[in-house]
Parts: structure tokens; C-alpha cells; sequence
């Protein structure tokens, strides 16, 4: 694709609070790109989850299919919990996902805390990590609680109200390589998660924006590399 001619990047992902910061983000890079909420809120997001994972990932592939016909080229997957519950590995569309980000860092650490948005991105890093680096320790955390603060719009309260500030002194006492931010909302509180622990920090979100713009853009990125 190019850079000036490239159809916009579609931006699935679980509620219009991420799928609009995906897209933000992209701008952000110089990207035209285009939410798609496959949910309204976190509460139906997880009860689709949970409920009927199913019907969700037919939902979500229906979409990738949709979004193809109508001359989309690349997809962002910026779901942390959705990437546990479809299998984009053979879609209609490239997707970059949060998976994709796994595979690439997870490999290269022995351990992390993995701070998640529900138990399912729990789960999808945990497989993911089982099958690159068995040797890993995880110490995986879920907090949907702060999922929900942030999407009240205040993130620095929903950071100081959260179990975080705890959990990452914890972290650093257990000498754990990286935190590992897996739920794209959590984007939102990473200036007050670097401030408060001296451990390297993984974004998932951020890493997602930065592998979806060199996709976007092979020829670009060729010249970088």
C-alpha cells in the first residue's frame, strides 16, 4: 500500500472507545483509518465473549469480508480480549492484532505481568505464550474495573483507583522482566504506569499503531530497514 493512495485501515474492535482510539492514533502516524465497534460497551462486549464467542468470530470475520468488498485492504485488530476470541490467521483481510504483537516480544522475555481488560486476553496470552516461549512465567492480572473508568473519561482517577500501583510494585519486587500492557485501553493510563514502576513497559496498543503503519507502508518501511 501507499501512503497516499492506500484505502483506510479499518479499526475493529470491541466498543467505540477503542476502535476511536485506534483510529486516532493511525491519524495520528498520517494513516486514514476507520473504527468499527463490534459492541456497544464493555458490558456487551464481554457478554458476546463469554456468552457466544461463536457468533461473535463469525460476526467478526462477516465484517472483515464486508469491509474487503468495499475495497478495504488492511485491518487493525485493537482488541486485546477479541484477538483471544477469533482466529485472524486466515481472513479475508491482513489483520494486525494484538497476537501479532505477542509473538513478536513475548519470545524474548523469561517473565511479565500481564495486566489484561478480562480474563479471555488473559487467556489469549497465555496461549500465545505457551506456544512461542514455554519457558515464560506470566503473572497475569484482570481488571475490568478500569477498563470501564477509563471509558468514564478520567483515566488518571481510574489508574489511582485501580489495584496498578500495588500489582507493579509487586512486579518489580518479584524482579519480573516487562510489564505488559494487553488491553488496548490501557494506552490511556501508560504515562502513569511508566511513572510509577522503573520496569520496562510493553504497550500492546502503542506496538499495534507502530506495526500497522510499517504494513501499511512496506515500501516505507523497507527503506527503514
Amino acid at each position: 500500500m501507499n501512503g497516499a493512495t492506500a484505502a483506510a485501515v479499518a479499526v475493529i474492535a470491541g466498543t467505540p472507545y477503542d476502535s476511536g482510539l485506534g483510529a486516532e492514533l493511525l491519524r495520528a502516524e498520517g494513516l486514514a483509518a476507520v473504527p468499527h465497534a463490534m459492541a456497544a460497551s464493555p458490558d456487551e462486549q464481554d457478554s458476546l465473549q463469554y456468552q457466544d464467542p461463536g457468533a461473535l468470530a463469525a460476526a467478526f470475520h462477516e465484517r472483515l469480508g464486508e469491509l474487503r468488498a468495499r475495497g478495504t485492504e488492511l485491518a487493525m485488530l485493537f482488541c486485546n480480549s477479541l484477538s483471544a476470541v477469533v482466529d485472524h490467521d486466515h481472513a479475508a483481510l491482513p489483520v494486525v492484532s494484538p497476537v501479532t504483537v505477542y509473538r513478536e516480544l513475548l519470545p524474548g522475555l523469561r517473565s511479565s505481568l500481564v495486566v489484561t481488560g478480562n480474563a479471555n486476553a488473559a487467556l489469549g496470552v497465555e496461549r500465545t505464550v505457551r506456544l512461542a516461549n514455554p519457558g515464560h512465567r506470566v503473572l497475569g492480572v484482570s481488571d475490568p474495573a478500569l477498563v470501564r473508568g477509563i471509558e468514564d473519561g478520567d483515566p488518571a482517577a481510574a489508574f489511582d483507583a485501580s489495584h496498578l500501583p500495588t500489582t507493579l510494585r509487586l512486579a518489580e519486587e518479584l524482579g519480573l522482566d516487562a510489564v505488559v500492557l494487553a488491553c488496548t485501553h490501557f494506552t490511556a493510563v501508560l504515562p502513569y504506569v511508566t511513572a510509577a514502576c522503573d520496569l520496562p513497559v510493553i504497550d500492546v496498543g502503542t506496538r499495534l499503531v507502530e506495526l500497522t503503519t510499517r504494513a501499511a507502508d512496506p515500501v516505507g518501511a523497507e527503506n527503514h530497514g
